[in-house]
């Protein structure tokens, strides 16, 4: 316990310290705690999991985790065990200031403070201050810039008066910075950068409850000047492969872009009729002409109507969860409807939140928290659930957001006059009643005699639109390039930036400009050299550039889905098989392929093209090249003629062979892929 004379010293210390700032009010700075100690608790990881910041603290001594409640932590630094965390007569004598730098005080956590520096000081400064919580002025945070500097960046934080009026004041020592990739650069407190690797990194800062980011780019080489083009999509693109040193791979050739828009467009391989009337149109009108014939298909319809379906996470028909076949076949059959009538995907998303009779989409779930992390999820491709439970330093919602939004998704409750009323939300552990509020991301607000779902709308589409547009052109574009440009399409926070930010900027432009037509989208980027690119690297002997492919140099072959796997082959044979589609598992679909007769099936049924195909050609020759264009959607090359044609032409039953050949390109690797 302290003595009486220390607590006098301490009164004594408050008085001198309030009436003395009174005549030097205009020259001393104010100072607050959430805004100077809070942040390098952050930074210098007191306050994480790992340490304080655990659900029960370190030692005794427990801060909020990533010090997202500085009140709690300044009530826990300087009361708790009757406040001899702090020494106001010896600041340097100050328990705070001791363990961490190990000053005769063993401190689990090691040194994270060295006496001089930076960090030490601003501490060592507030305590003999007199450790004050809020001094001056109120301030309130309210953002945070990076900006690069002679060596590196710097952070800078904006600040807004109680009386108005902005503050500007740079914070790179308090911020704390993190690379997003560190083999490529690094960057230490004070924000200087150090490049290492080849490729692209973000520089991340976060300060207060605000983040930021800024790009650090190293060539692999030197600069690649690259030719002009005409499609926007392609221009964007190279221009960052130039600046990266990177070369893009070739077009792939006629037949394999063809049967990769088939498939993409129709989930299907085009048919040996469909193939030579794409050879024969002229070259320049193959890519516009096809795209236009397909995007103009029923088959199209169909196929988006379940690429949308699953977006919203409703499964393929067959994958339902127990009890829920019904539901989603109702909402799979208004989603075929909606692709069908042209609708827009704005629209589309609209009826998902206010009719009646598509809400059970998100409504099948009884917490309204649910309901509103699924909104996020599909609608707005955040995730919300990490604040359902705490603030995170790399989330951008904090909890009472989470649960404001929730409020907006509870179930309609009798009015006293008989009819109905909006929903009140209640916290299940407290029984308080959290108030409706949209999550905090800017714009003019709502209006306010709005239902909530029409609210919700409002915000999701209108208010918000580059947001809702960012994450399904992110999702069309993983579609058909076969990688999203944000890896985990639901979760667009700052630090999880696109492999490609500004495709990704122009993507969204795109659709946002075309009314959010989903097709005019499809249309931009199947046009583009960019879906044209083969997957095989420029030089097949030195893989060096863009060796993980993460910068778009060239694309990566992939397996087709195995819904995709079994639609080509009944198409290809033209029969309806009876067995189910392949695993998901490489390995186990593989073994599934080629033991479970699934493709045996349909070479024996009676009628398949196969079969057709050797009963009405008598010319080995012709039957060989007619099967391949069937089967790959290509000529057979001259090794796989030399090897295949002697055993057509020697085989007594011709049909039989033709037969095994075709079960042994089905059930191959390049049919089984989009390259």
């Amino acid at each position: 316990m302290r003595s009486a004379s220390t607590i006098l010293l301490i009164l004594l210390t408050g008085v001198v310290s309030m009436t003395a700032s009174e005549p030097d009010a205009g020259k001393r700075e104010g100072f607050d705690f959430a805004h100077r100690i809070s942040p390098l608790l952050a930074k210098l990881g007191c306050s994480s999991a790992e340490c304080h910041g655990g659900a029960t603290g370190q030692g005794g001594f427990k801060l909020s985790l990533f010090a997202d409640n500085p009140l709690q932590d300044y009530e826990a630094i300087t009361h708790e065990l009757e406040g001899r965390r702090l020494d106001l007569v010896d600041p340097s004598n100050s328990l705070l200031l001791k363990k961490p730098t190990r000053d005769g005080v063993k401190h689990k956590g090691g040194r994270l403070l060295r006496k001089g520096e930076f960090a030490h000081q601003e501490l060592l400064s507030w305590i003999e201050r007199g450790a004050p919580y809020q001094e001056g002025a109120r301030m309130t945070l309210t953002g945070v810039e990076l900006r690069p500097s002679e060596d590196g960046v710097s952070v800078h934080a904006r600040f807004e008066g109680e009386a108005g009026g902005i503050m500007e004041k740079e914070v790179t020592q308090l911020a704390r910075l993190t690379s997003s990739n560190e083999q490529v650069a690094t960057v230490d407190a004070s924000g200087a950068i150090r490049k290492i690797g080849s490729g692209e990194t973000w520089i991340m800062a976060r300060y207060g409850q605000y983040s930021d980011r800024f790009p650090v780019l190293k060539s692999f080489g030197d600069l690649v000047e690259m030719e002009e083009v005409d499609h926007p999509l392609d221009r964007v693109w190279l221009q960052r492969l130039g600046q990266l040193g990177l070369k893009p791979a070739q077009q792939a050739s006629d037949s394999t872009w063809v049967r990769r828009l088939y498939i993409d467009l129709l989930g299907r391989p085009p048919g040996p009729f469909e193939l030579a009337q794409f050879e024969q149109l002229p070259a320049e009108r193959r890519v516009p002409d096809t795209v236009d014939k397909l995007i103009a298909s029923p088959e199209f319809d169909q196929v988006f109507a379940r690429h949308f379906a699953s977006y919203f996470e409703i499964p393929e028909e067959g994958h339902d969860p127990r009890n829920a076949t019904e539901r989603n076949n109702r909402l799979r059959a208004a989603f075929g409807r909606a692709i069908r009538e042209k609708q827009t995907i704005a629209g589309l998303t609209r009826s998902l939140l206010v009719d009646s009779s598509l809400q059970v989409a998100w409504k099948h779930q009884a917490d309204p928290r649910d309901r509103a992390e699924y909104v996020g999820r599909t609608m707005l491709g955040m995730r919300l659930g990490c604040a359902r439970c705490h603030n995170h330093p790399l989330d951008r919602w904090t909890n009472a957001e989470h649960l404001q939004f929730s409020a907006f998704f509870t179930d309609p409750r009798p009015a006293p006059g008989g009819e109905m009323m909006a929903g009140r939300f209640f916290l299940p552990e407290t029984g308080k009643l959290v108030p409706h509020r949209l999550l905090p991301m800017g714009g003019p607000a709502p209006d306010g005699k709005k239902a909530h779902q029409e609210t919700v709308a409002w915000f999701v589409l209108e208010n918000q639109e580059s947001t809702f547009a960012r994450n399904i052109a992110n999702r069309i574009f993983g579609t058909l390039i076969g990688t999203p440009l944000v890896n985990l399409p639901d979760d667009h926070r700052l630090s999880n930036p696109a492999v490609h930010e500004p495709v990704m900027d122009l993507l969204t432009r795109r659709f946002v400009e075309g009314g959010t037509d989903f097709r005019k989208l499809v249309r931009f980027i199947c046009t583009s050299r960019l879906y044209a690119l083969s997957s095989d690297p420029p030089d097949p002997e030195n893989l060096s550039g863009d060796p993980e492919l993460k910068y778009m140099a060239r694309r990566e072959a992939r397996s087709l889905s195995p819904e995709q796997f079994k639609r080509a082959v009944e198409f290809v044979l033209g029969v309806s098989i009876d067995r189910s589609a392949p695993p998901a598992s490489p390995l186990a679909r593989q073994l599934y392929v080629l033991n479970s007769g699934m493709i045996q099936a349909g070479l024996n049924t009676p009628g398949n093209q196969v079969e057709a195909l050797f009963d009405f050609q008598p010319d080995p020759e012709a039957c060989l090249v007619e099967l391949y264009r069937l089967i790959l959607c290509r000529n057979p090359e001259p090794e796989e003629a030399g090897a295949f044609l002697p055993m057509l032409k020697g085989a007594d039953d011709i049909r039989g062979v033709g037969k095994d050949l075709a079960f042994a390109l089905l059930a191959s690797r390049e049919f089984g892929s989009l390259r």
